[in-house]
């Protein structure tokens, strides 16, 4: 009995874990970009029993062992979701500007106080651009008697209910000059991205960004 049981053992070793084959239905990203993120959990190069995956446009089998295969499951829930729609309101700002206040600002004026000391704000121009993960977005915006081209790409959105970081690059120009830079906002938050003499007669312009989640 106990050679019997001791074959047993060596027959399992030798065959390597036991594997099952599951079929994950794919809705919102494609079998390749499901293979990118699931492939540290198929060990193709396992010596005995490798794993194995083979995909569609919207489908992804997977051959691996049950714990696996749960964690596959989990992480294709987490990331095989509707893309984030994200909303960014940009305002153009004049600094040392009319020293009385601009009521459409007032909020924003409080924290440029904090970290300038201009006499006083007024708000230039203002638009909306919109998109999700990986969009490009451009906008002509006219203040202070001349037009500015506003670019902006939306790059990598993380957001969990209401909160969560946006990635934007954004680029300001006009025939005086440009402003020019990359941050990670959180969401809901007014960010000041920059500030130079591009307005008209060497103004300093200030620009800021508010992104939220689009409903």
């Amino acid at each position: 009995r106990w050679l019997a049981l001791g074959a047993l053992a060596f027959l399992a070793a030798c065959s390597g874990p036991r594997l099952d084959t599951r079929t994950f239905a794919l809705h919102h990203i494609n079998g390749g970009t499901a293979g990118d993120l699931i492939k540290p959990y198929v060990y193709a190069d396992r010596a005995k029993a490798p794993g194995e995956m083979s995909f569609s446009h919207d489908a992804i089998t997977v051959r691996e062992t049950a714990d696996n295969l749960d964690k596959i499951a989990r992480v294709l829930a987490e990331f095989d979701r509707t893309a984030p729609f994200v909303r960014l309101h940009f305002q153009l700002i004049q600094a040392d500007g009319p020293a009385a206040s601009d009521p459409r600002i007032a909020d924003v004026v409080t924290e440029l106080r904090k970290l300038f000391r201009f006499g006083g704000y007024r708000l230039l121009a203002e638009t909306l651009m919109s998109g999700s993960a990986e969009t490009n977005a451009t906008q002509n915006l006219s203040g202070d008697g001349q037009p500015y081209d506003l670019r902006a790409h939306i790059g990598d959105v993380r957001a969990t209910g209401d909160s969560g970081t946006v990635q934007v690059t954004v680029r300001l120009s006009s025939r005086q000059g440009a402003l020019e830079t990359s941050i990670v906002a959180n969401l809901g938050q007014t960010v000041v991205l920059g500030n130079g003499q591009f307005g008209t007669g060497g103004t300093t312009l200030i620009l800021t960004v508010r992104p939220e989640l689009a409903r």
